[in-house]
Order: structure tokens, then sequence, then C-alpha cells
């Protein structure tokens, strides 16, 4: 029996097209290029171009091509592709946007996980100015 790929242990992807709602806990990756609406945990996030991703979200890690909405906490790292859009409140330890990305809402630095238990209380109001 091949061994499984820590990377891929425990994945979900939504493809293209497709609709899921409700809670879902994940160990690894998900993936989604269609709409998830509803409670999502997870190691990593990786939001496609076609992806919309709405709800409670927490992660690890993510990246986000498509769009977020509702409330995102990335205790580790989030980044945002020139082509992704993240409405709502969000919470994430380190940051990294691309030229052409759009954040909204409210944005929260929190410590990294293990680093401390308090959270910086460094709180920005975004408005998208268009």
């Amino acid at each position: 029996m091949p061994e499984l790929n820590d990377k891929n242990d425990g994945a979900i992807f939504i493809g293209a097209g497709v609709e899921l709602k409700g809670e879902v806990s994940v160990p690894g990756t998900a993936s989604v290029d269609g709409k998830f609406e509803g409670v999502l945990k997870a190691k990593s996030l990786v939001v496609g171009p076609s992806g919309h991703v709405t709800g409670q979200i927490s992660v690890d890690t993510a990246e986000v091509r498509g769009t977020v909405a509702d409330h995102l906490v990335v205790q580790s790292n989030l980044i945002l592709r020139s082509t992704g859009s993240i409405t709502g409140t969000i919470a994430y330890s380190k940051v990294m946007v691309e030229e052409g990305g759009s954040l909204a809402g409210t944005i929260e630095k929190i410590a990294r996980a293990g680093a401390s238990a308090e959270k910086e209380h460094k709180v920005v109001p975004l408005h998208a100015g268009e």
C-alpha cells in the first residue's frame, strides 16, 4: 500500500459548478473552485479564481484568488492574489496582498498561534475606495 503524503491527507476539493452548504472540518487542504457556504475549519484553504466561500472560516493558511465573505480567521499566512476579494471580518497573523487584490471590512492582526494567547489590538476598518 503506498504511503499517503501529509499534504493530501484529509483534503477536500469543491469543483467549479459544485455548491456545498454545511459544516465541514478538513484536516488537510480545502480547495474551492465552486461555492461553499457555512462553517469551514481546515489546515489550509485555497480559493480558486471561480471559487466563492461564505461563512465562518477558520484555517491555518489561506490563498485567495476568488471570493471570501463573512468571517475569516487565518492563524498563520494569508495570501490575497490579484484576482481575489475578501469582505467582512478578517483576522490574520501574516498577510500578503498582490496589487489588484481587494480587502473590505474589519481587519485584525492576531498573535501567531503558540506565540501568545493574547491578540494584538490593531483593528483597522477598511472600505472599498473605488
